[in-house]
């Protein structure tokens, strides 16, 4: 059965994307572990409201394209792009099984995807069919079930990550390169609120703070530069087989 996720809450964890200090830190790394090599195809899988898509344009000679299931990423996504004047970003409405690809990728990022996805290892096999050979994927996802909770639920999630899980799920298409836990800092507050009170995360409210702020923004620093042995995401670094 499919998880039957809250409309108002999934916009609502949309539109605190683009000031969510956890997130835009966790897109950080993606893009310190991505090649700089000019010319290159990029496919972000799963953009939803499309902060990934920014960071991913700002190399005017990749070509980026962009897919997403919910209409109201894409249409998040779209309004993104006109705001910042992109030229090289491409966006589809589709979901990652149907899309049809004009060409395969040099790199493929997709950013909290696959645990909505029942059938995760298809998923995977159809992304290591859109790369190129010896293509890049660097893939990001919620990490331990035993953090599974309210939030989970209100986004449709089938499963979090442990981290053996991710790596033995992508060396069946992959080579996976490296593969961390980011967030440890967070484990406290996802425990306390998602799991236990069942309420949304504070992480927003606590970021208007600007005390709070600051020793957030210090320590998800810290942990973007210093892999912590356990988190609240995984990022993983893959090869095409």
């Amino acid at each position: 059965m499919k998880p039957l996720e809250d409309r108002n809450y999934k916009l609502a964890d949309y539109l605190a994307r683009s000031s969510d200090r956890y997130t835009l830190t966790k897109y950080k790394i993606v893009m310190q572990w991505l090649p700089k090599t000019p010319n290159l195809r990029v496919l972000n899988a799963g953009c939803g409201s499309g902060e990934m898509n920014i960071l991913l344009s700002q190399n005017l000679t990749w070509q980026v394209d962009a897919l997403d299931v919910d209409v109201e990423a894409i249409k998040l996504s779209q309004n993104l792009k006109i705001e910042n004047n992109i030229k090289n970003l491409n966006l589809y409405h589709t979901t990652i099984e149907d899309y049809t690809a004009p060409e395969k990728y040099d790199i493929i990022v997709s950013n909290d995807v696959l645990e909505h996805i029942k059938d995760d290892q298809a998923a995977i096999k159809k992304l290591s069919y859109l790369l190129k050979p010896n293509g890049l994927i660097c893939i990001s996802v919620p990490a331990l079930q035993w953090l599974f909770g309210y939030h989970d639920e209100m986004l449709g999630h089938y499963r979090r990550y442990h981290k053996q899980e991710l790596i033995n799920k992508l060396s069946l298409d992959f080579n996976v390169n490296k593969c961390r836990y980011f967030g440890s800092s967070l484990i406290p507050v996802a425990l306390f609120y998602s799991r236990w009170l069942r309420k949304a995360n504070p992480v927003s409210e606590l970021e208007q703070q600007s005390l709070t702020t600051k020793i957030l923004e210090s320590v998800l620093e810290f942990e973007s530069k210093v892999p912590l042995p356990i988190g609240i995401s995984l990022i993983a670094l893959a090869t095409a087989a």
